[in-house]
């Protein structure tokens, strides 16, 4: 699109190399709380995917030009690929049908807030799609090797996606009155994405680490999250939200979290 500098990919000092300490690859290889928490695992990244889809499908209407919603549209099939690659996993393990339990959840709860318009879309691309790759990075090595085939496809599409919504906030946030609008849009959608990476600091955690499903709690992922947004927030000239804000909008973090620019 060409809209300010070149936005980086989430990589960065803080990103953590995972070591593969066992590898699991079918159901019998599991007990059972391992089997609960992948699949728990599986049908939170497969309602991510599909939430995604539908409410990026439905802002087609405020998408400016054909260009813009052809990538879009190119978004939206890759994160129902996404969705489709969990539901095969899901069903590998005999744990049901991912795709039903996906749609009844979009049923009974909605999916994320709908968006308004252009401007929150490229908000949403930038911070859900970023949060979408850092939570993900975690497992590209995890013990469950069948995830960690697909992992890095996925990452690398995800990468194209908020990039996208980076470019639409900067040419926005260049008048001072869209910068307050993308403000609000900003502090909403980063406490939607946060809930990406779960509670810190919680049992769960704790059994997926000492397992290889993962290396490290909730929290230090979500820190790694916020600093990789500071170089674009601070082209923008947007500031983080406080901690009490987010907790108001229901999104728990840890108590040491830094916000700070």
């Amino acid at each position: 699109m060409g809209f300010g500098p070149t936005v980086g990919n989430n990589t960065g000092e803080g990103q953590h190399q995972m070591t593969k300490t066992r590898t699991v690859r079918t159901r019998t290889e599991m007990d059972q709380r391992y089997f609960d928490l992948l699949t728990q695992l599986l049908r939170s990244q497969g309602y991510r995917e599909l939430a995604a889809a539908t409410v990026f499908a439905n802002a087609l209407l405020h998408v400016p030009t054909a260009p813009h919603k052809e990538q879009v549209g190119q978004h939206i099939l890759e994160e129902i690929e996404h969705f489709g690659v969990c539901c095969k996993l899901y069903a590998s393990l005999d744990a049901g049908d991912l795709d039903a339990w996906c749609n009844n959840h979009l049923s009974e709860h909605g999916p994320i807030p709908p968006l308004g318009s252009f401007m929150e879309l490229g908000v949403a691309q930038f911070l859900y799609d970023r949060a979408s790759g850092f939570q993900l990075r975690e497992y590209e090595n995890c013990s469950f090797d069948p995830y960690c085939q697909v992992v890095g496809k996925i990452l690398e599409e995800e990468e194209g996606h908020e990039n996208f919504g980076a470019e639409i906030m900067i040419e926005h946030c260049r008048d001072p009155k869209q910068r307050v609008e993308t403000q609000r849009y900003f502090n909403k959608w980063l406490a939607v994405s946060m809930r990406s990476f779960g509670r810190p600091g919680t049992a769960g955690n704790l059994y997926a680490i000492s397992v290889g499903l993962k290396t490290r709690d909730s929290a230090a992922v979500a820190q790694d999250y916020v600093d990789s947004l500071k170089s674009v927030m601070r082209v923008c000239g947007l500031n983080f939200p406080s901690r009490a804000c987010l907790m108001t909008a229901g999104t728990e973090t840890a108590h040491d979290l830094d916000l700070s620019l």
